[in-house]
């Protein structure tokens, strides 16, 4: 079992905070990226950022050594751009990832020589780099306490939750509303890895029209 997470510290969580604080438009939204160093710029001059690919092909949010050299690293999950014709705008920042996923964890009782050794290797873990800092050993105990780390990041900006819920599957979920949309931090599974992983994410979701 293990568990990796990314140095999601009190400047990442304010800044993604400040996204809901006022409405946006694409130009405007586009720039603070830049600022914040999530994006560089493109051939044309503008930000070049990739909205729409989601979990499937998130844009890549840190300025180090090319990703293909060291592997995965930062990543944000964009939604719609926003503006005319935006369905669902987001940011969303994958922060921890533990393997085995929910369900998938290995049935002490049934151990043997006959085990898949396989199933005791996180068989994508040399997909990411060194941005991911590694638990050899990790329990669902470590999981759910960097939840938690991350949560009370969260409340120190802006308090206690409108919501919280949780799953049957370990999900568990937790809403700020804000003026121009609400900051989400969910523990649930991975799409991105086809459910590999578990994953810890804080989410921002823009409000309809307020691009």
């Amino acid at each position: 079992m293990t568990l990796k997470t990314l140095q999601v510290d009190a400047v990442w969580v304010r800044r993604l905070a400040a996204l809901t604080e006022h409405p946006w438009d694409r130009p405007g939204l586009e720039e603070t990226m830049l600022r914040y160093g999530w994006a560089r710029p493109g051939q044309d001059g503008r930000p070049a950022v990739g909205w729409g690919g989601g979990a499937a092909e998130p844009h890549r949010a840190d300025d180090s050594a090319a990703e293909e050299d060291g592997g995965i690293g930062w990543r944000l999950e964009l939604g719609d751009a926003p503006g005319e014709g935006a369905v669902e705008t987001f940011v969303r920042l994958p922060c921890a990832l533990y393997w085995p996923a929910f369900g998938d964890e290995p049935d002490e009782a049934e151990g043997g020589a006959d085990d898949d050794e396989d199933d005791d290797e996180d068989d994508l873990d040399d997909d990411y780099g060194p941005a991911w800092i590694r638990q050899p050993g990790a329990t669902r105990a470590d999981l759910h306490a960097e939840y938690e780390r991350l949560g009370r990041l969260i409340r120190t900006e802006l308090g206690a939750p409108d919501e919280s819920g949780s799953g049957e599957l370990d999900e568990r979920r937790e809403e700020w509303n804000r003026r121009a949309g609400r900051i989400v931090l969910e523990l649930t599974d991975d799409i991105n890895s086809y459910s590999h992983y578990d994953v810890v994410a804080l989410r921002i979701e823009l409000f309809p029209g307020q691009g």
